[in-house]
């Protein structure tokens, strides 16, 4: 009889973990989707990811007005696409779209967008359907590397060959001054007389490998070229980080092991809290 039970209870404990190997391994294996994360910040942080299937482009631009999505998919088209999920694909002939379009955005006017083709801008007018080569500058299929501060003005990063300068742009009297130049990966947003951008660094007197080399966003004063250091963020081989900026507080990603996270950092009180975190591939941030 006694040993009836060691048998029986063998048996039980087998299954236990048999099945528990199968709902881990299926957790642990669990095909990672393409995310933009939706952060909702006008009460208290919420956060809701919203699927993109065919997305070849990390530079997703949103606009808050039309609550819509702006990217690139795998067949290189410009697609814009609602919350609803309903896409619509841009026809832009007079440019042969292929895999070096990117870095597509809404632009200072209503009717047009950007996106960087073979290293220029390019802006293309919603209304007559014409592309205008606008500037040089850098692109990219997962850093921003233009933005908008309003309808007159800009910021874009060029490749010097061995840094990258930042410019101001004056849209209307079509002229550029040159702000400074360092590891600047990208630009996220310009309020007031900063510009928020993400930097790499050398951590290592005497290291200039690739492992030595980290990520932090700085601000920079759009006057005299002057960095502030806003937040260390990590090492440079961990991965690449998004980051979106909406006035009081700055969010970016970080990705550790299997999980990607969701950090947001106050710009007046530098007070950083982890907010979100999710298993899939967070592409996107848009902050409503």
């Amino acid at each position: 009889m006694k040993q009836n039970k060691i048998f029986f209870g063998a048996i039980i404990i087998g299954i236990v973990a048999c099945c528990a190997f199968v709902l881990l391994g299926n957790r642990n294996t669990m095909t990672q989707e393409k995310v933009v994360l939706f952060i909702d910040s006008d009460s208290r942080v919420e956060c809701k990811e919203i699927v993109i299937e065919d997305c070849r482009d990390k530079c997703i631009d949103y606009c808050k007005d039309k609550e819509t999505l702006l990217f690139v998919n795998s067949k290189n088209q410009i697609v814009e696409r609602n919350i609803a999920g309903e896409e619509q694909i841009m026809n832009v002939e007079a440019v042969d779209l292929t895999e070096t379009v990117s870095n597509v955005q809404y632009g200072p006017y209503d009717d047009s967008i950007y996106f960087i083709y073979e290293n220029e801008i390019y802006q293309y007018s919603l209304n007559d359907k014409v592309v205008t080569k606008k500037t040089d500058g850098i692109g990219s299929n997962w850093r921003r590397t233009f933005i908008w501060k309003n309808d007159e003005y800009g910021y874009k990063l060029v490749d010097n060959g061995k840094f990258s300068e930042l410019y101001s742009m004056d849209m209307n009297e079509n002229l550029e001054q040159k702000i400074c130049e360092g590891w600047i990966q990208s630009i996220g947003q310009a309020q007031e007389n900063k510009i928020y951008a993400l930097e790499v660094y050398s951590n290592a007197v005497h290291d200039s490998s690739m492992a030595g080399l980290c990520n932090r966003i700085i601000a920079i004063d759009i006057s005299n070229g002057n960095t502030e250091i806003v937040q260390e963020i990590g090492g440079w081989m961990d991965g690449n980080y998004l980051f979106v900026c909406n006035g009081d507080d700055i969010f970016y990603i970080q990705k550790k092991k299997k999980k990607e996270y969701l950090y947001k950092v106050n710009l007046s009180t530098g007070l950083k809290e982890k907010i979100y975190s999710t298993r899939n591939k967070v592409i996107g941030l848009a902050v409503n």
